[in-house]
């Protein structure tokens, strides 16, 4: 029997150690942009330890919903250091 989706709320925690520096705007465009890709939605916090993110995910299991808020979490943190590379 198929389930159909329902929303599950992953909350996924980021250090911010020493030689991370996260800008809480940029991380929020790339975090907003790479949940819209996989139909979820995001939210964030940022401390001085670290970055709370509570990822919404459509999905029919636990597994599966946490599987895609990695995922969007990891695109957001890469793009947002893509962001902050000087060009060349």
């Amino acid at each position: 029997m198929n389930e159909p989706p329902r929303r599950h709320d992953i909350t996924i925690r980021v250090a911010a150690g020493p030689g991370r520096h996260h800008d809480p705007a940029a991380f929020a465009v790339a975090a907003s942009q790479a949940a819209e890709a996989r139909y979820a939605s995001i939210l964030s916090a940022h401390t001085a330890e670290e970055i709370i993110c509570v990822v919404s995910v459509p999905a029919a299991t636990g597994p599966e919903a946490a599987a895609v808020a990695l995922a969007v979490v990891a695109d957001a943190l890469k793009a947002e250091k893509v962001a902050l590379s000087p060009s060349q």
